[in-house]
């Protein structure tokens, strides 16, 4: 029994000190497994008190946002209310543009017709200035032969109250009037025909020149068809062409055009 007391007292002392090693390490194991929790603890309280931080940030940056937002939308309204006032302002303006273009086209027009109007006063106020030249030189001859008649009535009145005196030939103090006198615009019958060579800014070339009568002053009317467009005043004269400037112009010439010095 004392052997088998003894054995036994062995395995529990063997026993008792395995356990207590046993024990040993799991308080070991314990207090590191409680030094890494504490750590981690307070890992997470850092990053507990960073996150709120920053929740914290972002919780005031969004009512930050919020505030932008809702001044942002009023300025919208403002701009909107902005924006529909000028596009009524800019419809009025575009319909002042209309009747203002719409005014200077009407302008435009009576101004052209105006012109035209202008150069065909000019050519009858030429062709009537012509006429009464006509009528003033026709006029001198007649004035001239009145008191050519009237000096030869006084001298038959003489030779017929002078008694005895023989019949005496009458020799008029004023001579006979020209029937042949002419105004300037009919000074040469022949009408003198060309065209239109070539025009430049200042100068219309014809194709007519000396050899045809052309002579420097001389009138050219430019017509195209049954159109008139203008008048060239010949201010150089060749042998076969000659040039001159623009007068009267409704509408410029160009080449191929008919130039005469007879409408």
């Amino acid at each position: 029994m004392m052997v088998a007391f003894v054995g036994s007292a062995k395995n529990y002392k063997a026993m008792y000190n395995e356990q207590r090693d046993l024990a040993l390490y799991a308080q070991a194991e314990l207090a590191k497994k409680d030094q890494l929790f504490n750590d981690q603890m307070a890992k997470y309280k850092t990053q507990e008190a960073e996150l709120t931080s920053k929740l914290l940030a972002m919780e005031a940056e969004n009512n930050q946002l919020k505030a932008d937002l809702r001044k942002s939308e009023r300025l919208v309204v403002q701009y909107q209310s902005q924006a529909d006032s000028w596009k009524g302002v800019m419809t009025g303006f575009e319909q002042s543009v209309r009747n203002l273009q719409a005014s200077l086209q009407q302008t435009q027009q009576q101004l052209d017709a105006a012109r035209a109007q202008g150069i065909n006063d000019r050519k009858e106020l030429s062709q009537i200035t012509t006429d009464l030249y006509a009528k003033i030189i026709q006029l001198q001859s007649m004035e001239a032969e009145r008191r050519r008649l009237l000096e030869q009535k006084t001298e038959l009145e003489k030779q017929l109250s002078g008694a005895g005196v023989g019949a005496v030939s009458v020799q008029p103090v004023t001579p006979v009037a020209q029937r042949d006198v002419l105004p300037a615009s009919s000074a040469s019958t022949a009408v003198v025909r060309g065209l239109v060579k070539d025009v430049d800014e200042t100068l219309v070339h014809l194709s007519v020149g000396s050899a045809d009568g052309v002579r420097e002053n001389m009138v050219f009317h430019i017509t195209r068809g049954d159109q008139f467009l203008c008048d060239v005043v010949v201010t150089h004269v060749d042998i076969n062409q000659s040039a001159g400037v623009l007068d009267l112009v409704k509408q410029r010439p160009q080449a191929g055009d008919t130039a005469s010095t007879q409408l």
